[in-house]
């Protein structure tokens, strides 16, 4: 419906009153010899309005000479009649071709790229590739060939295993797949131990390789001895075997760490007054307003983007950027015992997560406050867990 409506906006189209005792005669004629009418309204008894072509209007006189109507035309619509009142206006016409050629110049470019099914470091990659064949935002879309792209790609980035691109309109899409992770090979010439990489007691044993020398139950010390990768066998004629040990120590360990308890916290707060700056964006590039500075010397400041919408609601590669900066200025406050002793356990939760291996599971968290000899006050953050601590220690073979 939408293109019949652009269509007859685009040829023409004239609202037409027809007036008489046989207006349903003339309606009829006119779908006899298929002249188009749409939006037929009647207006009283002896009266409707219609919508009608320039061709129709011209077609319909004898319907209405031999039905006995009379027609007359209530206003002309489009875009000729558009044009009409400008043929007069040489500025208006050089506007107009410039604002074409302008939409064509820049619908015949890339304006975004997107890349989809893979992880930030992947994309990066895959940008790179791009930027090495000159294949940017702003490129040209005549001339790129979505399947020299997507093999330059596979050619160039190891983790991808399939790439597929495709161009739509002003958007270039990129999507992959990664490959999936090689298992990790074990070398079994290369002779080791396991042994206790942290202090803990043992909750769960499974052994693969080499000769157990702990039981469940045990407290282990960092460094000490788990599974030997030295087989040694009970008769001495059948010497000693050396074999890469392999297997899991699942045991308790605690984690700890004390931060001192402030009642003063220093706050950034804003003090209300603002100021903003504007930038013209043209694709990636930022062109400063005159009056743009930094009128605070500590702020928070905060941009977003105003884009341009064209015909048929198409973005445009142009816009502003503003940035409104929001000055800030650092306030003491005084914390209740109960504030302190949250932003101190924040801060030690902070600490030891950087401490936690990946799959360290928590089992429990305790927390103390202490006062030292000297009456400073800290708050002392204790988590047991339960992880592997199984590491591998090189040894010498035959």
């Amino acid at each position: 419906m939408f293109l019949v409506h652009l269509w007859n906006y685009i040829r023409g189209y004239v609202i037409i009153i027809a007036k008489g005792g046989g207006i349903e005669r003339f309606i009829n004629i006119c779908t006899r010899r298929q002249i188009l009418l749409w939006d037929i309204a009647r207006k009283d008894s002896n009266s409707v309005i219609l919508k009608a072509s320039l061709r129709g209007f011209m077609l319909m006189r004898p319907a209405a000479r031999k039905s006995g109507c009379r027609i007359h035309i209530l206003k002309k619509c489009g875009l000729p009649f558009f044009l009409r009142r400008f043929r007069r206006r040489r500025g208006f016409k050089v506007g107009l071709i410039f604002f074409a050629v302008l939409i064509v110049f820049f619908t015949s470019m890339i304006w975004e790229i997107e890349i989809k099914g893979c992880s930030s470091e992947v994309a990066e990659k895959i940008m790179k590739v791009l930027d090495e064949q000159d294949i940017r935002r702003g490129s040209f879309k005549m001339g790129l060939n979505p399947k020299r792209i997507a093999a330059d790609i596979l050619m160039n980035v190891e983790d991808v295993a399939w790439a597929g691109v495709q161009i739509q309109g002003v958007k270039m899409t990129i999507s992959v797949q990664n490959i999936t992770p090689k298992p990790e090979v074990v070398d079994e010439n290369e002779y080791c131990n396991l042994v206790a990489e942290r202090d803990g007691l043992i909750t769960g044993i499974e052994v693969l390789a080499g000769a157990l020398r702990v039981k469940e139950g045990d407290t282990v010390t960092k460094g000490q001895l788990l599974v030997s990768g030295i087989l040694e066998s009970k008769n001495p004629e059948f010497g000693t075997k050396y074999v890469h040990a392999l297997g899991r120590i699942m045991a308790r360990t605690w984690y700890d760490v004390r931060v001192p308890l402030s009642y003063e916290y220093t706050k950034r707060v804003r003090t209300g007054r603002t100021h903003e700056n504007t930038y013209i964006r043209i694709l990636d590039l930022r062109i400063g307003l005159l009056g743009n500075r930094d009128a605070f010397e500590d702020y928070d400041s905060v941009s977003y983007d105003k884009k341009v919408n064209g015909p048929f609601n198409l973005e445009l590669p142009i816009g502003l950027t503003v940035e409104k900066q929001y000055e800030v200025t650092e306030k003491k406050i005084r914390l209740s015992p109960e504030e302190a002793e949250a932003l101190a356990l924040e801060k030690a939760r902070l600490a030891l997560n950087k401490e936690l291996s990946p799959d360290c599971r928590v089992l429990d968290e305790r927390v103390n406050i202490l006062r030292s000899e000297t009456g400073e006050t800290y708050l002392e953050l204790v988590l047991e867990c339960e992880e592997d601590i199984a590491g591998p220690q090189p040894l010498g073979g035959d």
